[in-house]
């Protein structure tokens, strides 16, 4: 009996513990920051502590959170997100956001992103986005430096290069920093970061705890069935 009742706690802890932040959803990038630490789910993994940073590139104005559109997609193994921006720089003026988020859950073998939507006048106008990411640790106060393991950028400029992406060893999660740019005349766009992902061991696990929990059911319910009397 007392087994039962750990194995019963085991499981509603488990359980408790993925259910702590509901879905994202589309909103503003000011709405995923009001989350805090609790963030939202895409699948198995958890996105939070969206930070937004107010000093980014010397002469650049920081874009207000509120403008900048978050759109979440993908599932277990290929969570994605997406950030978009409508605003225009004019020439010889340079707008930015510049933010982190950590990512959380499945086992983590890359990264990826994309730039798209995004349009300027050469030679002056250029759009840029930049994902800088921190393997199984967390950057310092200014969001780019102080990685104690493994860091690396994705690094994307339109009608340049619109894509990029890393691999690495697995790992169960990752702090990133988005560096997104207008730099006038040119117009924003979208900026897309993308994680490939694999089963991690407490999927397994915890569908074990369910196969136990039916079990327990079973025989609990075999034993409390009542005895008739035959005559």
């Amino acid at each position: 009996m007392i087994k039962q009742v750990s194995l019963l706690a085991f499981a509603a802890l488990s359980l408790g513990r993925l259910g702590i932040a509901g879905p994202c959803s589309i909103g503003t990038l000011a709405s995923y920051v009001s989350l805090g630490h609790g963030g939202c789910t895409i699948g198995n993994n958890t996105l939070s502590d969206f930070k937004v940073f107010t000093t980014g590139t010397a002469f650049a104005t920081e874009l207000a959170a509120g403008v900048v559109n978050l759109t979440p997609s993908g599932g277990n193994y290929l969570p994605t997100l997406a950030f978009s921006v409508s605003q225009t720089a004019t020439d010889g003026n340079l707008i930015e956001t510049f933010f982190s988020y950590d990512i959380f859950g499945a086992g983590y073998i890359g990264t990826a992103a994309a730039l798209s939507g995004s349009s300027e006048t050469l030679p002056d106008g250029a759009v840029t986005g930049i994902e800088n990411y921190c393997e199984g640790g967390s950057f310092g106060s200014d969001g780019v430096d102080g990685c104690p393991d493994a860091n690396g950028a994705l690094v994307t400029a339109d009608g340049f290069q619109n894509t990029d992406s890393a691999a690495f060893s697995k790992i169960p999660f990752i702090n990133v920093t988005d560096d997104f740019t207008i730099d006038g005349p040119a117009s924003g766009g979208t900026f897309t970061n993308s994680f490939s992902a694999v089963p991690e061991p407490i999927s397994i696990s915890l569908t074990g705890v369910g196969l136990i929990l039916a079990g327990l059911w079973g025989g609990a319910t075999r034993r409390r069935r009542p005895i008739t009397k035959q005559n």
